[in-house]
Order: C-alpha cells, then structure tokens, then sequence
C-alpha cells in the first residue's frame, strides 16, 4: 500500500496524489508544533484560568 492509499484510507481524502502532498506538506508544520507541545512537561506549571461554575454561589447573598 502506498502512503498516498493510507492517507486517503485513514483521513476520507480523495485527492489526487499532488493535491494529497500539498496539503500534508502545508499541515507538516502544524503537527511538528503539536509534537513540540506534547512533549513539554507542565507538571508544575497551573493554568492561567481555572474553570470554577460554583464561584457564584459562594460569595454570599445568593440565592440558588
């Protein structure tokens, strides 16, 4: 099977095989910046905004 056929068999694309290369060469960059992503260590590192739906709630004079 050529890389051409899986592409086109994991992905849905029927492109034809210039096309194909074309946009895998335009997507390269993007997926070498997951790989770089995905591979830092954030063990220590906490998120800028912490998601918090009971906030509200909590702050007194509220009723629910």
């Amino acid at each position: 099977m050529e890389p051409d056929d899986t592409f086109r068999d994991l992905l849905g694309l029927d492109l034809p095989p210039e096309r194909l290369s074309e946009v895998l060469a335009a997507y390269r960059d993007i997926l070498d910046g997951i790989r770089a992503l995905r591979s830092l260590d954030l063990t220590d590192v906490h998120p800028a905004v912490v998601f918090e739906p009971t906030a509200p709630y909590r702050r007194g004079g509220t009723d629910a």
